[in-house]
């Protein structure tokens, strides 16, 4: 807003970065499925590491937005390119595990990037944090290098262009559950659109301060990492149905909990409740897929998969602003509470395979 931004142009700047994940994540997963993922996770890298000496060089608001651009096709060529190169690697019985790990990597970062950030800012102004994000992307780029290897094309089943083509994305039988899944990581988007949008003002209904929120941030981002590796172990043991039910049902009740919330203590609880249902539900939800689709094409799988999630970080906050603005918090509030209980009730649609048999299917 120092640029000259108004809130609407915010907006669109916030926003921009999802928006192009929406669009770009399919197609650069499905190019990796025929050209390697390990260059084309290290581009995206790559992009991040120069991306913050572009955010503190802008000199207008609309600079950023092709800033923020850029940064989501960057985003697009890590994220379902990580997951999927984890999948490749990963034994059948240690995938919900290996998403556990994955998922709370990603929530710890959440949970205390923000505070790194601030903590920076604080001690040496608005260009500390983005040399220290600069900093962590050149790190990210030499271990990718040295340490990430390409699946052995033996174990990975690699087809020929055309043959690829051919073979059905999702296992015949499967196609409900597949949209279950993909419901579960929508609704861990539409949760995150909700915190960006209104836990401030929910905070400052009840007159909580800044580093209350800061705290229920690292409240609810913790314990969603530390239930992710936990809960993905137990989808390795089977019951991933029934993990996807009960972490959306505790989603739903913590959010209509929320409804009758009236301090900190209560609120900070109930984000560690809301987190750990993320953290029961998406690791089973991102191991199931991989055990009803094809082992070839893994990159377009988790586009399609990291796209669900985006779509909800996009339209959660439209849910959130309109609903906020007709009915009030409290009406934003019930509004979630429905969608949280609609996709538990979606879950329950899910079917387990008995065995798993995701190559050379037609």
């Amino acid at each position: 807003m120092d640029l000259g931004a108004s809130y609407t142009m915010l907006g669109i700047i916030v926003s921009i970065y999802g928006a192009v994940q929406l669009i770009s994540q399919i197609p650069i997963g499905r190019r990796s499925d025929r050209m390697g993922r390990k260059n084309i996770l290290l581009l995206g890298l790559l992009t991040f590491t120069f991306l913050p000496l572009l955010y503190i060089n802008v000199s207008d608001a609309y600079m950023l937005l092709l800033v923020r651009a850029l940064g989501g096709v960057g985003a697009s060529a890590v994220w379902p390119l990580a997951m999927a190169l984890i999948i490749d690697q990963a034994e059948a019985h240690e995938r919900g595990t290996a998403m556990g790990w994955y998922n709370a990597s990603f929530f710890s970062a959440l949970a205390f990037g923000p505070f790194l950030g601030g903590f920076l800012y604080d001690l040496y102004g608005l260009k500390a944090p983005f040399y220290f994000w600069a900093f962590l992307g050149v790190v990210s780029v030499v271990i990718v290098h040295l340490k990430v290897r390409e699946p052995n094309k033996k174990n990975l089943v690699m087809i020929c262009q055309s043959e690829m083509a051919k073979e059905p994305l999702i296992v015949s039988g499967y196609r409900l559950t597949f949209f279950a899944c993909c419901s579960v990581v929508l609704w861990a988007g539409i949760v995150g659109g909700f915190n960006y949008t209104m836990l401030p003002s929910y905070a400052a209904q009840l007159k909580l301060s800044a580093t209350d929120v800061g705290l229920i941030y690292l409240a609810y981002g913790s314990c969603t990492a530390l239930s992710n590796i936990y809960f993905g172990g137990q989808a390795d043991r089977g019951r991933r149905k029934q993990l996807m039910f009960a972490g959306c049902l505790a989603g739903a009740v913590s959010f209509a909990a929320l409804l009758a919330a009236t301090d900190f203590l209560q609120i900070a609880a109930l984000y560690a409740g809301l987190g750990i249902g993320l953290g029961i539900g998406s690791p089973a939800a991102a191991a199931l897929i991989s055990d009803i689709t094809s082992q070839s094409r893994r990159g377009e799988i988790y586009g399609i998969f990291n796209t669900s999630r985006m779509l909800g970080v996009v339209v959660g906050p439209l849910i959130a602003g309109l609903t906020a603005d007709a009915y009030g918090v409290s009406g934003a509030l019930a509004a979630f509470v429905a969608i949280a209980a609609a996709v538990t009730l979606f879950t329950l649609a899910v079917h387990e395979p008995r065995q798993i048999q995701v190559t050379g299917i037609r």
